[in-house]
């Protein structure tokens, strides 16, 4: 694994080539698979997700737009409502359809059912339907009830 140290002075050195690189270079890495992470010198802390975000942001303002406005919101929605970890699974389970969570192994129909930033609206959904269901039954059974009634009146 590579590893990229970046400095207070926000340079970015690569470890392994013993050279200061761009964010150019780190999209260059991406692009040829290489294995990397991002290291903040003072603190030694795992920054590559700041220096990825950068990465995208920097695209955004260059008019590239990756991602539309509503998914940027509900990113931060997540992040206010401490869903970070639902957010992570959920791109994780799109972008690895292999992984063992079996995103898409109940078929692509479901997929369409989904709702990307509700990750309880399918039972939401469920319940709205059985409750539909049982209306429905409670009403069938005053039908019966009254021709039952009617039946009854006749003889």
């Amino acid at each position: 694994m590579i590893e990229i140290k970046k400095y207070s002075n926000r340079r970015l050195y690569n470890t392994q080539t013993s050279n200061y690189i761009t964010l150019d270079d780190i999209v260059e890495l991406i692009k040829t698979e290489k294995d990397f992470k991002v290291i903040d010198a003072d603190t030694k802390a795992n920054i590559t997700s700041t220096i990825l975000t950068q990465i995208i942001l920097e695209r955004e303002t260059a008019g590239t737009n990756l991602m539309p406005e509503y998914f940027l919101k509900q990113i931060i929605l997540f992040h206010e409502n401490k869903k970070n970890a639902d957010m992570f699974g959920f791109l994780t389970n799109i972008i690895n359809p292999s992984n063992s969570n079996g995103f898409f192994k109940t078929g692509f129909p479901n997929f369409m059912d989904f709702n990307f930033f509700n990750l309880n609206a399918k039972e939401e959904k469920k319940k709205e339907t059985q409750s539909k269901n049982i209306d429905e039954l409670l009403n069938q059974i005053d039908k019966l009830k009254k021709e039952v009634e009617d039946i009854k009146t006749k003889n």
